[in-house]
C-alpha cells in the first residue's frame, strides 16, 4: 500500500507543480505582451533656484504620437528620488501638466554638499508608457545683486558664490550670468550683450542703459538669472531700484471720440433728439388712436 500512496502522492505534486508552472508562464507572457504594447517616453530633468531661495526638479515627459511628432505628456505620474551611495530616497511625486511638466520642492532640510545633490525623476508602471528614468547632479550656488552709480553711469553687479561645508562662501567664475528686467509677461534681457561671465571673484557687472521705463515712481525690477548651467542648474536674483524712466499718465486716458469708450457729448446730444423725436411722435400716435376708439365707441 506504501509504494501506491507514495505514487499518489508524488503524481499529485508534480501535477500542481506543472499547474504553477503553467500559470506562471502565462501570466508573464501576459506582462511582456503589455510591455510591449507600451509606448516609450523620454524624461527631461532640470533645476531651479529662484529669488526667494526656494529650489525646485521639474521633469519634463514628453512622447512620440501616432504621427511622430515628439509631443508632452500629460497626466503622467513621475516619482522623484534623493540619489545616495546608500541607496535612493523617495522625495515626492508630481503628476505632468499640459507642458509635460512635473514640478516638486527641494525641502530646505536636504542640504546640498561640495559634490552636488542628485534627484532621480522616474516613471514607474504606468499602463500606457514603458518605465523611463532620468538623473541629475546639481550644486546649490547663491546670486546676489548690488545696485552702484558711478557718475553717470549706473552698474549691476552679480556674484554667484558657492557655500562650502564648512560654511564659507567660495566665488565661483566663469559662470554666465544674464541681466533683465521684470516686464508683465516676463522677464526680458537688457540686449544681446546683456550676457556677463563672472571672473575670478565670481563678480560680472554689467551697465545699466538709459531710457529704461519703469511705472509712475520710476521703480523697476531688475533681474540676473543663471540659465541651464550644467553645474548650477536655474538661479536667479532679483532687486528693486528707481532707476526706470517714470511712466507719463495721461490726464485723460479715456476722451471723447467716436472711436473711444465715451462718446463726444454733442454725438449724444443729436442722438437722444433725434431717438426722443421718434418716440414722441409714436406717443401721438398712440394717443390719436386711443382718440378715435373712444369716440367710435360713444
Amino acid at each position: 500500500m506504501k509504494p501506491i500512496l507514495n505514487q499518489q502522492v508524488l503524481l499529485k505534486a508534480t501535477a500542481l507543480v506543472l499547474i504553477a508552472s503553467f500559470i506562471f508562464n502565462i501570466s508573464y507572457a501576459q506582462k511582456e505582451q503589455q510591455e510591449a504594447g507600451k509606448k516609450p517616453v523620454m524624461v527631461q530633468l532640470s533645476f531651479y533656484k529662484n529669488a526667494e531661495q526656494s529650489r525646485t526638479v521639474v521633469a519634463v515627459a514628453s512622447a512620440k504620437n501616432d504621427s511622430g511628432k515628439l509631443v508632452f505628456v500629460v497626466g503622467i505620474k513621475v516619482n522623484f528620488y534623493v540619489l545616495q551611495p546608500t541607496g535612493a530616497s523617495f522625495l515626492a511625486n508630481a503628476f505632468t501638466d499640459e507642458g509635460g511638466k512635473a514640478i516638486v520642492l527641494l525641502p530646505k532640510i536636504i542640504q546640498t554638499d561640495t559634490s552636488g545633490l542628485k534627484v532621480a525623476a522616474r516613471i514607474e508602471n504606468d499602463n500606457v508608457y514603458e518605465n523611463a528614468e532620468e538623473a541629475g547632479m546639481v550644486k546649490d550656488a547663491r546670486l546676489a545683486l548690488s545696485l552702484a552709480e558711478e557718475d553717470t553711469s549706473r552698474i549691476i553687479t552679480a556674484t554667484v558664490t558657492e557655500k562650502q561645508l564648512s560654511g564659507e562662501e567660495k566665488p565661483v567664475a566663469n559662470v554666465e550670468v544674464i541681466f533683465g528686467i521684470q516686464r508683465l509677461f516676463g522677464i526680458m534681457p537688457f540686449s544681446d550683450e546683456a550676457t556677463v561671465t563672472t571672473d575670478d571673484n565670481g563678480m560680472a557687472s554689467f551697465n545699466f542703459p538709459k531710457k529704461i521705463e519703469g511705472d509712475e515712481s520710476g521703480n523697476i525690477v531688475l533681474v540676473a538669472r543663471i540659465t541651464d548651467d550644467e553645474v548650477y542648474g536655474n538661479v536667479e536674483a532679483t532687486a528693486k531700484s528707481k532707476w526706470g524712466v517714470p511712466l507719463a499718465v495721461e490726464k485723460n486716458p479715456f476722451p471723447r471720440a467716436l472711436w473711444e469708450p465715451k462718446a463726444p457729448i454733442l454725438l449724444m446730444v443729436v442722438f437722444s433728439i433725434i431717438f426722443g423725436g421718434i418716440w414722441f411722435t409714436y406717443s401721438i400716435v398712440i394717443y390719436q388712436i386711443t382718440k378715435i376708439e373712444k369716440k367710435t365707441v360713444t
